[in-house]
């Protein structure tokens, strides 16, 4: 069983190395065409092959080995990165669903500047920093205090406070009578 790495190692680029190791694997192990230029035939697959994962690569080369193409013999360059992306679509949209989810539920605060630590040594810079949080602190006690209720909606909030459950149930019940 393979190592949990993390979905890092999935999205490495392979490099030019790997990308031949590739080729070399598929060209020894699989009958095909050849061609008659060969830099033009590297080229092709290096065009093909841009942007690829390593680990894509080395997966899609093993399934290809494994059968998955409807033929035996090497796959053309457009056939080898078809490959590629199909292995690849599933963790692509993982991490697409990922970002996605954490643009949603990103609170606000999270992009605000955390409080740094109190400075040390210089009496000026701890009372000025002292000053600050003091500050902020009686600004989060207002804003906690004062709650954002409309009170023509909740005018009798106080005595609705202080029903029992049972109370609550039948004025709930007199109310759907009502419509």
């Amino acid at each position: 069983m393979e190592p949990n790495l993390g979905t890092d190692h999935v999205f490495r680029p392979a490099t030019r190395a790997d990308r031949v190791d590739a080729l070399r694997v598929l060209a020894n192990a699989l009958p095909g065409r050849q061609p008659v230029d060969m830099e033009l035939m590297l080229a092709a697959f290096e065009v093909a092959l841009e942007g690829a994962s390593r680990w894509g690569l080395a997966q899609a080369t093993r399934e290809i080995l494994q059968g998955s193409l409807p033929h035996g013999f090497m796959p053309s360059p457009p056939e080898l990165r078809r490959e590629i992306d199909r292995i690849m679509a599933p963790h692509v949209a993982a991490r697409r669903r990922e970002a996605e989810a954490e643009r949603l539920y990103r609170w606000p605060e999270d992009d605000q500047p955390r409080a740094l630590p109190a400075p040390q040594g210089n009496p000026e810079a701890i009372a000025r920093w002292r000053a600050k949080r003091n500050a902020e602190k009686a600004e989060a006690a207002v804003k906690a205090a004062s709650a954002p209720v409309d009170r023509a909606l909740f005018a009798d909030r106080e005595e609705r406070s202080k029903r029992t459950s049972a109370e609550a149930i039948a004025d709930f019940v007199s109310r759907q009578d009502r419509r």
